[in-house]
């Protein structure tokens, strides 16, 4: 059984095209001095559910507003959250603006390579980036598709594939 207390960084479950996408973003931003890497890619049921009762039935912040894997692009492998490789989610430490800045460097750079940034929302989610053909979350037409195709499905849908 997996520990759902640990994100998933196995990229090799993300859609084809969106893989390329984050891979070719992470190695534009190295090249730029922003020192970024995927915390979290692909979510389970089980770690969406854990993540989601944090803050609410389990101690700790909320993170996300997400209930269930199929209501997240996470959980359709069209979705990281992208963290500083050393410094995690305040790489300026308790300089919020700071923090905010190189998240959005970060996004620009994403943006370049057909994904969208979750810092773009009304309810802002600064490490999120996704599959820039995704509706800022999942419809009803997307969890028809995964229940009847599955993941591929979806993948061939948003042309990720």
């Amino acid at each position: 059984m997996t520990d759902v207390s640990v994100a998933n960084r196995d990229l090799s479950l993300l859609a084809p095209k969106f893989r390329e996408a984050v891979t070719a973003a992470l190695a534009d931003c190295a090249g730029k001095g922003l020192t970024a890497k995927v915390n979290e890619g692909f979510r389970s049921n089980a770690r969406q559910a854990w993540l989601y009762a944090q803050g609410r039935t389990r101690p700790g912040k909320k993170v996300t507003n997400a209930p269930t894997a199929l209501t997240s692009w996470h959980g359709y492998g069209l979705a990281v959250d992208i963290i500083h490789q050393t410094k995690g989610y305040e790489p300026f430490g308790p300089n919020g603006a700071a923090n905010e800045k190189w998240f959005a460097d970060v996004a620009a750079v994403f943006k370049q390579h057909s994904c969208n940034w979750g810092g773009d929302w009304t309810n802002p989610d600064t490490p999120h980036m996704q599959w820039g053909k995704c509706r800022p979350s999942p419809s009803d037409k997307a969890r028809e598709l995964i229940a009847a195709g599955g993941v591929e499905a979806v993948w061939k849908a948003v042309s990720a594939v």
